[in-house]
């Protein structure tokens, strides 16, 4: 877990000028990552000869995947970060939203994909033989195992007291089943000619895409903002964020790709393809998302 410190002028409310930031390490959070690094490193950075003034804001900034960020974050180690859509729901009584910042899809969203050499209705079918089938899914992941157990219970009908699902880490190489998230999604779905882990698997879902049909149309919201934060440093914050996502979005975008590529060996037209497909706003739609998200969440006991 990688954590850099900068320092950025503005009043607080408080004794302490520490934000302690989360920052998701796939590529998909360069959107926000690579513009907020570029603009605390233009405008907000301090000579380190500079004495810090006790109204000075000090980012601290944590680096690791999403169930790394939802741990931090829920033990109080981290201030605000974009956490998933479960580990929110599971304690939103004790978090607060950033406005108009999520990491969605309308449809599609071809990083958190299911490969399979069984279809899930040939699932359903060893279940109504007896059999119970097992289903491999990445650590990794919160808001994205959810929403497989909603989709086989409520989509597919499956029963998912009878079906053992197992953690893995890494890519899963040689497993005839595995829900991947992110940049390893990705690559699995995409590999390089080099790619020694790359498997042809008979069936790949899109777990947004199932969603967004499941759902009649509304996004799935795999990611929120969340934060604890005093008003005036989340009126800060939620500045910053909102700033780093319009830079990322549009004039560094390019950029965005290419390190991108730089470190996935993507094709270009790939991620600029992928970039366009997600969605990072948080609006009345989202929010409809979210809460059937959560309903399903409920009515199948996985929260």
């Amino acid at each position: 877990m990688n954590i850099t410190e900068i320092q950025m002028s503005r009043g607080s409310l408080d004794n302490s000028p520490l934000i302690k930031l989360g920052e998701i390490s796939y590529i998909n959070c360069e959107i926000f990552n690579y513009p907020l690094n570029k603009i605390i490193q233009s405008q907000y950075l301090k000579d380190e000869s500079t004495e810090t003034k006790e109204d000075d804001f000090k980012i601290e900034i944590n680096t690791g995947v999403p169930n790394d960020l939802n741990k931090l974050f829920a033990e109080g180690l981290i201030d605000a970060a974009p956490i998933s859509s479960f580990a929110y729901l599971k304690r939103k009584k004790h978090y607060k939203l950033l406005k108009r910042i999520s990491i969605s899809a309308f449809g599609k969203v071809k990083s958190v994909l299911f490969f399979s050499n069984q279809s899930f209705k040939e699932l359903k079918s060893l279940q109504e033989n007896g059999l119970k089938p097992k289903i491999n899914v990445s650590e990794e992941s919160a808001s994205s195992v959810g929403l497989l157990k909603i989709l086989l219970a409520e989509k597919y009908n499956l029963d998912l007291k009878n079906i053992e699902f197992i953690k893995f880490s890494g890519r899963g190489a040689g497993l005839p089943n595995k829900l991947l998230i992110g940049d390893k999604a990705l690559l699995e779905a995409n590999p390089i000619p080099e790619d020694i882990h790359a498997v042809n698997y008979q069936y790949i879902y899109d777990l947004g895409e199932e969603w967004f049909d499941l759902s009649n149309g509304l996004p799935m919201v795999f990611g929120v903002w969340a934060h604890k934060l005093n008003p005036k440093k989340e009126e800060f914050l939620q500045s910053l964020i909102i700033r780093a996502k319009t830079m990322g979005l549009n004039e560094n975008l390019d950029e965005i790709i290419d390190i991108s590529h730089s470190k996935t060996n993507l094709q270009k037209n790939i991620l600029s393809n992928y970039f366009q497909t997600l969605n990072y706003d948080f609006t009345d739609e989202h929010i409809q998302g979210l809460a059937l998200y959560e309903s399903y969440l409920n009515k199948w006991s996985l929260i």
